[in-house]
């Protein structure tokens, strides 16, 4: 394993980079001014907290999972979306065909690392039911933004997928909430 797929440096570089940009904030109220390069800064230390955030997922399921495929394209696609973005914001370029191109690859990179989490279970990502909704939300994402889709009911669509995904993860956690509480009643 190297030090890409070690989770020590990401959760470090999460840390340092949520501490940069309260930096920042802080240092605009002080000087009383927004400037386009503080800005800059700021999202910049943001995208790179969502780097290393969303790497630390990914490090720590290849840590786990030492023969995980997901997780080492997690990272590669992690660490792919964050040029794409820094390179956005500082090189200031002006295409359509960038954008949506940036767009594409952080959704890619944001699903990956979720499914490197749930892939450290083994048989766990075909057998989950909440990879599904997700996946294929991300896949109209992808081809909604690559096509240039308009159409509300397309996103719509999108929309209910992302609905599913974040319901077939609050029940299994309010079960799991409510089986706790239920023990501590009949405790009392």
């Amino acid at each position: 394993m190297n030090a890409f797929e070690s989770p020590k440096p990401y959760a470090i570089g999460f840390l340092l980079s949520s501490v940069v940009a309260v930096l920042i904030v802080i240092a605009m109220i002080v000087l009383g001014e927004y400037t386009k390069t503080r800005g800059r800064f700021l999202l910049s230390a943001l995208i790179f907290e969502a780097y290393f955030f969303f790497g630390l997922a990914s490090a720590w399921a290849a840590e786990k999972k030492l023969d995980s495929w997901v997780a080492r394209v997690a990272l590669v696609s992690v660490a792919a979306a964050l040029l794409m973005l820094l390179t956005g914001i500082w090189g200031t370029p002006n295409s359509d065909a960038f954008w949506k191109s940036a767009a594409i690859i952080t959704t890619i990179a944001v699903v990956l690392a979720y499914a490197a989490v749930v892939d450290v279970q083994p048989g766990r990502l075909a057998s989950s039911f909440q990879v599904k909704p997700i996946t294929l939300a991300a896949v109209i994402a992808c081809f909604g933004i690559a096509v240039g889709i308009n159409w509300p009911p397309y996103w719509w669509v999108f929309t209910l997928a992302v609905l599913v995904w974040v319901g077939a993860l609050a029940v299994p956690a309010a079960g799991y909430l409510g089986r706790g509480l239920a023990a501590r009643v009949q405790r009392r």
